[in-house]
């Protein structure tokens, strides 16, 4: 539970919503900034945010704004100058947040927290109580509420339509890399023995996804498996690392993605892809992809969750999450086709 302030009034017409920086925190602020623009149709929105995470956003905003996130607080302000706004919304110390700052945007709202005390003029006061800690979408959601939005209502959850039809065969995406670090991936060998049982199942066709330049594991994994397994390479550049924009038209031609715990299991939630999510040092209750169609799978370690990058004993809560469960928690996603395979004798 959380103590929050009174309620807080957007003055208009003109609001600038600033997007979390991290891609996982964009997912996860985006019901809120949809329910900011459901309650407040009167409000002249716009998106301000990294040019990579623009393709996010312009899926449910007409209008966004995007930056180069290396540069300074100055040369963004310049470039902001542009617009007019009455009011934005800071959630945290950012370049961006910084150059609203500078040009004196007359109302900035965001949570009373000390690396956001210059930067607002509005604060929302957000205070830990006892009890369970709550998953992370919540700060957001509470920060909506608090602006009399309705953030619970189910329109700010529904993934974006899609023109994609639903595979005849299984099309499984695998993604071993985590941009969290090494403690968050699961073994390699522990994928090509899931691949192994899967198609003693199944006649599925694998893909492997990766973020730009986090594709190590991946690389090895594409090497390792047999090429046709892997899908036509044409239809998939990801072996090498996608941009956001192939991923966001990539994953919904998907079935079902298999991940640890990263920024690609909360964009597939996004675009209503379910996931096998293979988390680690994260805690489910708190990190979890959001909606009811995934399967969150862990070993409850003892040392778990800590939230750590780098493992400092065995890695044993990745490593003790057998291939045999993971392809127990994949094929319930294929009720029909299942059943193993057999040979006639």
């Amino acid at each position: 539970m959380s103590a929050l302030s009174e309620s807080i009034t957007i003055n208009g017409p003109s609001l600038a919503l600033v997007a979390p920086v991290d891609l996982t925190q964009a997912c996860l602020a985006t019901p809120a900034f949809r329910a900011i623009r459901r309650a407040r149709p009167d409000l002249s929105i716009v998106i301000i945010c990294p040019k990579d995470s623009s393709p996010l956003w312009t899926i449910h905003f007409p209008q966004v704004l995007s930056y180069n996130p290396k540069d300074s607080p100055q040369q963004l302000a310049k470039r902001f100058s542009s617009g007019t706004f009455h009011s934005a919304i800071i959630l945290e110390d950012s370049r961006a947040a910084r150059a609203l700052s500078r040009l004196g945007v007359p109302q900035r709202i965001g949570f009373g927290l000390p690396e956001l005390d210059k930067l607002l003029t509005d604060k929302i006061t957000y205070t830990r109580t006892n009890g369970p800690q709550p998953h992370r979408v919540t700060r957001y959601l509470n920060l909506a509420e608090q602006l009399a939005c309705d953030p619970r209502h189910p329109e700010n959850f529904a993934p974006p339509p899609t023109q994609s039809l639903k595979p005849s065969v299984p099309r499984i995406a695998l993604a071993p890399d985590s941009y969290l670090g090494p403690a968050c991936e699961w073994p390699n060998q522990s994928f090509l023995k899931l691949t192994e049982i899967l198609r003693s199942h199944l006649d599925p066709e694998f893909f492997l996804l990766s973020l730009p330049g986090k594709s190590p594991h991946t690389d090895k994994l594409a090497a390792t498996l047999e090429p046709e397994s892997s899908g036509n390479k044409s239809e998939n550049p990801s072996i090498e690392g996608c941009d956001l924009g192939q991923l966001l038209s990539s994953l919904p031609k998907f079935s079902l993605l298999i991940a640890p715990y990263g920024s690609l299991v909360h964009l597939a939630a996004h675009l209503g892809l379910p996931t096998v999510t293979l988390m680690g040092p994260q805690d489910p209750r708190t990190h979890r992809p959001l909606g009811k169609i995934h399967s969150i799978l862990n070993t409850h370690a003892e040392c778990s969750p800590c939230n750590l990058a780098q493992c400092p004993l065995d890695h044993r809560c990745m490593k003790e999450l057998s291939p045999e469960t993971v392809a127990q928690a994949a094929l319930s996603f294929f009720p029909k086709q299942g059943a193993p395979k057999t040979t006639a004798i």
